[in-house]
């Protein structure tokens, strides 16, 4: 317990230096890199593998990254609920996604195999986590890694943050200039001069008007804490789908290759929907709920990136950062000639948050967006939300292609990545026809 509580000093301590290095770094604002990237980084260089100033424990903080995907995946089902409002409308942002993901996962499978071949001791199957760090960036990497390489001999996590890490750089810094080319082109929708962020946005607190409520309180709190009773409903769709997959392995022994963190997903899943049906999801408050997936999402990056494996990332930067360059250059080609094709009221809004969301992830995507539209009157948070709603289960799509992968069955994970880019392709015959029909 004494190194369980010191593991979770040793956290504190280092986002708080991440917090403060990225209000005196206007660089690191700029990227908008976490505090918790920026402060995992440093005590990966005051720890034992560089510095040796300070030491992190290893045992505790790889444990950290396995078992807090778990109760992040048991928060993703909890308060999605399916809706086909606007659907049709924004199926342009929708579909572009969709299809940069299938693109992603088959290609970076086949390139990250080519790449085996030319340098030896990359993991099997490492170029899913492509597809895992730039949608998503850091935060989605345990999701793979955690499947391909489960007890961390392999270094696929310290792969992935890598891969992750280079995604926001490709984000920020072609996407902020793209958002200056569209301007002066007349693409964008709501400004033609690009006018700098306010000052909150990069550093310092928040304006009063600004501040939001981190949740609610769903029953009187002399009954229990409003945070505990929110982990009271993940706990049960965590053991839900424990459950599930246990009775299912006696019939179907393959389940036993699908990671624990998966579990929590599936008995969201289930269990979700039967507590709309019972009419007690009022107890629910889906706010808390995400508090609680953030809160332990920053515990993730600040251990995964404290326990980067240096000479493995020294050995194979080469065919990373080549990763990178092919897949997060080819996203921004296709996403802003595709969108621009489509021609849908705020195209260039959309493609600016996709190409952000496709390299690094909803922050970055955010980011680019408000250097065009400044006064958030643009479409995008309707889109994005339409988008959660119709390709949530994406989060599903990964684990089980890594599962795939390592049994050695690719098939099924190409075949997901075919009909995925499908919808590029569908997208382009309905909207052609929609224009047809206008004219």
């Amino acid at each position: 317990m004494a190194e369980l509580f010191n593991a979770l000093i040793m956290f504190g301590l280092l986002l708080m230096a991440g917090v403060i290095i990225r209000e005196l770094v206007p660089a690191f604002q700029k990227l908008l890199l976490p505090a918790s990237v920026i402060g995992g980084f440093l005590g990966l260089i005051l720890g034992q593998q560089v510095l040796g100033l300070i030491e992190i424990p290893t045992a505790i903080f790889s444990d950290i990254t396995s078992y807090g995907m778990r109760i992040m995946m048991a928060c993703v089902p909890i308060g999605i609920t399916v809706t086909a409002k606007r659907i049709y409308e924004h199926l342009d942002f929708t579909f572009a996604n969709m299809t940069m993901f299938g693109f992603q996962m088959m290609f970076g499978l086949m390139l990250g195999d080519v790449f085996c071949g030319i340098w030896p001791g990359l993991p099997d199957g490492w170029g899913l986590l492509g597809v895992a760090a730039f949608f998503g960036s850091h935060g989605n990497v345990p999701v793979v890694s955690e499947i391909i390489d489960p007890n961390g001999a392999l270094g696929a996590t310290s792969i992935g943050m890598v891969l992750a890490t280079l995604g926001v750089l490709w984000a920020i810094i072609p996407g902020m200039i793209m958002a200056n080319y569209g301007a002066r082109h007349g693409w964008t929708t709501f400004t033609k001069d690009l006018s700098s962020q306010p000052k909150y946005f990069y550093r310092g607190t928040l304006p009063e008007d600004k501040r939001e409520s981190l949740g609610k309180t769903t029953v009187n709190s002399t009954n229990v804490s409003g945070i505990a009773f929110q982990l009271a409903f993940l706990a049960v769709g965590y053991k839900l789908g424990e459950l599930i997959f246990k009775g299912l392995i006696v019939f179907i022994p393959f389940l036993s290759n699908v990671g624990a963190m998966l579990y929590g997903l599936i008995g969201g899943l289930i269990i979700w929907p039967l507590l709309k049906m019972v009419k007690l999801d009022r107890y629910v408050d889906k706010e808390t709920v995400n508090q609680i997936s953030n809160f332990t999402l920053e515990m993730i990056l600040v251990s995964a990136c404290a326990t980067i494996q240096l000479d493995i990332v020294t050995n194979f930067f080469m065919p990373l950062f080549l990763h990178a360059f092919v897949f997060c250059g080819l996203t921004m080609v296709f996403v802003f000639i595709w969108m621009k094709k489509i021609g849908h009221p705020q195209w260039f809004e959309k493609a600016l948050m996709v190409y952000g969301m496709c390299t690094g992830s909803n922050p970055q995507g955010f980011a680019l967006v408000r250097a065009v539209d400044p006064n958030n009157q643009s479409c995008i948070f309707e889109a994005v939300g339409v988008y959660n709603a119709v390709f949530f289960w994406n989060f599903i799509i990964m684990p089980f292609a890594a599962a795939m992968v390592l049994v050695g069955d690719r098939v099924p994970v190409y075949i997901a990545s075919v009909g995925l880019m499908m919808t590029c392709v569908v997208g382009t015959i309905l909207f052609r026809k929609k224009k047809t029909a206008h004219v």
